[in-house]
């Protein structure tokens, strides 16, 4: 008996598949707290200079002539679309405590904002830029603690290769309780600079768990089932995703909104303490036979199933051929992704990471509103992608990874490049083309998820989905430069996503295999007997000298047979 013939055992679906998802599901939520908090907690209301306490004072009792009175102490300057408004950022230089002391004949400068700012906000409604004044001559405050915290994501990236060393269940736990740790920080932050180290651990401890636990779901979960849970984990953050808006409209200010998340994020992760298992698959393949046994016979009690694991016991100690791997870290990785026949696959699958990760936030970030309400608008980006998720969830199941991948990647690159030709007054059409190019992107983001974990081995499964997770960073990096040179030509940035998606859609048809119905490999040989082309499945089970030729038809079900036969034999 080897690890996926012990879980073909437990069935398909049960109480414990059922308690996997329920906390797999869980955790997702938190991520999508802390991964979308800045759409709330970075909300720029209109603002203008403060002036002095007398004038103030004046302006707050004569209310209905707010404006007339502005007109004397706020220039009119053009904003970034060219409408002439009154000022955010300067005032007028005048000395004078009172209304009667204004001369308005003479000559005055205009002046940046010397006495802070005031904010269109209702009390008690403050958000971080409102509070740290990120505005004006200090605008670059609030692209600088998002570029923190996407570098604490791309840290974490890296971080969370300690799964496949340590385990996946210690590093979940950890990460998780760091994650509640540093919300808290955030909410209690007393400065700017705080704010930045609380904003950067945050962005680092989330992610590390929500691809362990991404991880844990492809290893525990049966063949047929490995496809629903992965969509699930998905559904999971786009729901918490659409939680957002609600914690932001309720709690009114930043610090709250982080304080209620942190509170709910307790509550989600707390089960998991408990419930989260360890990955049997990970402890078989690093050799800690006895914990798998254990883990499997648990499993097993939770599904009323009668199956005697001892015989994987046997299978390892009865000289089989399947290989133990020691755990790997980051060098050893690396060293297998470019030493191996594997490193056109990791290399077409970490560029369809980046490319994925680039083009989605480049749209996330310069798309138009759906509304005047930014709840309604983060609402509604979050709906976008539930049926690019169910679109997904179908596609691979019908057509593969590599297809459904290349499909996708392909729409977006099309509807990218066609998007800065529709005239602004086909202002419908191109937000349809806009939302198209959005759901697909998303759409691909979850088949690669997938798709990197299955065609990684057990002991580098973590290390490789972390590497792949970074690149995607990477990607999210620049998304603000390749965009900026629209000021040069608008159609610029949309030719470069278009051009890269489509490369990327072409290279990976050709380079990562199909893993649909295929075992999760534990070894590096296993994983490169995948030799499938251009999505074709075509799985070669490797049986030594037992293989031939008659093999190359046989799929998944009959792979499995035959490898019990075989196995019989090596023991008799």
């Amino acid at each position: 008996m080897n690890i996926d013939e012990a879980f073909h055992q437990l069935g398909k679906w049960g109480c414990y598949q059922t308690v996997i998802f329920i906390v797999v599901s869980a955790a997702s939520l938190p991520n999508a707290f802390t991964g979308l908090q800045f759409a709330i907690i970075h909300f720029q209301p209109s603002h203008r200079c403060r002036l002095s306490d007398e004038i103030e004072s004046i302006l707050k009792n004569n209310s209905s002539s707010n404006e007339n009175l502005l007109d004397f102490f706020i220039p009119m300057e053009p904003d970034n679309y060219g409408k002439i408004s009154k000022s955010n950022c300067h005032m007028y230089q005048r000395n004078y405590s009172t209304l009667s002391l204004i001369n308005l004949n003479e000559s005055v400068d205009i002046i940046p904002c010397t006495n802070g700012y005031i904010f269109d906000m209702l009390p008690n409604h403050d958000t971080s830029v409102t509070e740290f004044e990120m505005v004006c001559n200090n605008d670059w405050k609030a692209p600088l603690a998002i570029t923190v915290f996407q570098s604490g994501v791309a840290s974490g990236s890296i971080v969370g290769i300690l799964a496949d060393r340590y385990g996946r269940r210690p590093v979940y736990l950890f990460a998780s309780l760091a994650q509640i740790i540093s919300m808290g920080i955030t909410a209690a932050s007393w400065d700017f600079y705080s704010y930045l180290v609380a904003v950067y651990f945050v962005g680092m401890t989330g992610l590390i768990n929500f691809v362990v636990a991404f991880v844990l779901v492809t290893e525990v979960i049966s063949i047929e089932s490995r496809n629903f849970m992965a969509v699930s984990s998905m559904y999971s953050f786009s729901i918490g995703y659409a939680i957002v808006p609600l914690i932001g409209y309720y709690a009114q200010n930043w610090r709250t909104y982080n304080w209620v998340s942190m509170v709910l994020s307790v509550f989600l992760y707390l089960p998991g303490y408990w419930l989260f298992p360890e990955s049997p698959r990970w402890l078989s393949t690093v050799g800690r036979t006895n914990a798998a046994i254990a883990g499997l016979n648990k499993m097993a009690k939770m599904n009323r199933k009668k199956v005697n694991f001892e015989r994987l016991r046997k299978t390892h100690t009865a000289g089989s051929r399947e290989i133990t791997a020691s755990p790997s870290g980051l060098i050893e990785t690396l060293r297998i992704i470019f030493k191996s026949t594997l490193t056109y696959r990791f290399l077409s699958a970490f560029f369809a990471w980046f490319v994925t990760g680039h083009v989605y936030y480049a749209i996330a970030f310069h798309s138009k509103s759906f509304s005047d309400d930014r709840y309604l608008n983060i609402l509604y980006c979050a709906f976008a992608d539930f049926p690019a998720y169910l679109c997904g969830y179908y596609a691979v199941n019908m057509i593969g990874r590599p297809r459904s991948t290349t499909f996708f990647l392909l729409t977006c690159g099309v509807f990218t490049i066609i998007l800065p030709y529709l005239p602004e007054e086909l202002s419908t059409l191109r937000t349809i083309i806009s939302i198209i190019g959005k759901g697909a992107v998303s759409a691909v983001f979850y088949i690669i998820f997938l798709s990197t974990s299955e065609i990684a081995p057990t002991p580098q499964r973590s290390a490789s989905m972390s590497i792949a997770s970074f690149c995607s960073r990477v990607g999210a990096f620049i998304a603000p430069f390749v965009m900026f040179l629209s000021k040069i030509e608008y159609s610029v940035p949309y030719w470069i996503m278009g051009t890269i998606t489509i490369l990327s859609g072409t290279i990976g048809i050709i380079c990562i295999p199909e893993t649909l119905g295929v075992k999760m490999p534990d070894t590096i040989q296993q994983a490169e007997n995948n030799k499938s082309r251009c999505g074709r499945l075509d799985f070669k089970p490797n049986f030594d000298k037992y293989s031939t030729d008659s093999m190359d038809s046989i799929y998944l079900k009959n792979s499995r047979q035959l490898h019990i036969v075989i196995e019989g034999m090596r023991t008799i």
